[in-house]
């Protein structure tokens, strides 16, 4: 239970820290090994990092006024330079994957791309219709960024916590209210992203709202539904996907909840045994799914794959 069937051997380790990924590698120091983002090691490779090709890649497509565009699948127009979004290729996704590899805001073009993003910021601090998921998905990307202090990330913040629902998740507001005769239950996959993000905000851990959403996720075992604690929530919870995007994964609920502090927790001992089998005799974990739209190539579906184990490994950290 809580992460002590897997640990972290120093076969993982090696693999993580191979030199060809410098992202992974100083993610893995500083996140996985605890070393001081000062540490020389970490220094070297966070230097690496703007120089890799997934960054490179990714900054070479952003447009000259700081955002990113992606032709939508069915209609043909072009979207990101607003917060309506295409599939995993517009702005806040790739302000994302950067944050993933390990940027910020000291980046000149990061940077760019983030102030005129945060800068469409609606009046109550969302960005696109009340999504939960692009909210709480937007809180953790800017505060990996460097944003955390900025007072628009705060106003963002400060309407997750004052969104309140009575089973204490999230949703938004294109299924707000679509039923006449009982109460719309609130989305997984937002309640995911918005745990996640209060993950990486710990003066909010106290918090009256944040208890409440930790309990909705209690209430289900972590990643079951409350209902029928015998069946997953959804079918993300069945595969691995990475990158972090509007899915829900069991190893963002577990690493969030291990994080804040409930990692060892009995109700969780399922979910804890449902990850680990996705990982190999090597305690590589596999890559189900991957979005093919996605201008950062992570890696073959169906395979063992670095950043899905170095999720579920930081998630068993936490719960130690």
């Amino acid at each position: 239970m809580g992460g002590e069937s897997i640990l972290t051997s120093e076969d993982v380790l090696n693999w993580l820290l191979e030199p060809e990924n410098p992202s992974l590698r100083y993610r893995t120091i500083v996140e996985v090994l605890d070393e001081h983002p000062n540490d020389p090691e970490a220094l070297n490779c966070k230097k690496q990092i703007a120089e890799s090709y997934p960054v490179k890649n990714l900054l070479k497509r952003m447009h000259p006024d700081g955002y990113w565009l992606q032709k939508h699948h069915s209609t043909g127009k072009m979207l990101g330079e607003g917060v309506e979004y295409g599939a995993f290729g517009t702005t806040h996704y790739c302000l994302s994957y950067l944050a993933e590899l390990g940027l910020d805001r000291t980046n000149s073009q990061v940077s760019k791309a983030a102030e005129r993003y945060l800068n469409l910021q609606m009046e109550d601090g969302d960005f696109y219709k009340h999504f939960s998921c692009l909210l709480g998905l937007n809180i953790r990307t800017f505060t990996m960024l460097g944003y955390g202090d900025d007072l628009r990330i705060k106003k963002s913040i400060s309407l997750l916590l004052n969104t309140i629902r009575s089973d204490g998740g999230y949703l938004c507001d294109s299924h707000e209210g679509k039923y006449k005769t009982k109460p719309v239950k609130s989305c997984i996959r937002g309640s995911v992203k918005s745990l996640l993000a209060f993950s990486y905000l710990p003066k909010y851990w106290g918090h009256e709202r944040v208890k409440k959403l930790v309990d909705y996720f209690m209430l289900r075992d972590g990643i079951f539904k409350s209902t029928n604690l015998n069946e997953l929530v959804n079918k993300d919870m069945e595969r691995s996907s990475y990158p972090i995007t509007w899915r829900a994964n069991v190893f963002e609920v577990l690493l969030a909840l291990s994080k804040m502090g409930y990692g060892k927790h009995d109700k969780l001992e399922r979910a804890w045994i449902f990850l680990d089998e996705k990982a190999d005799e090597n305690g590589r974990y596999v890559l189900d799914w991957a979005p093919e739209q996605s201008p950062w190539n992570i890696g073959q579906r169906n395979l063992p794959n670095k950043w899905v184990t170095f999720y579920a490994h930081l998630a068993h950290k936490f719960s130690h």
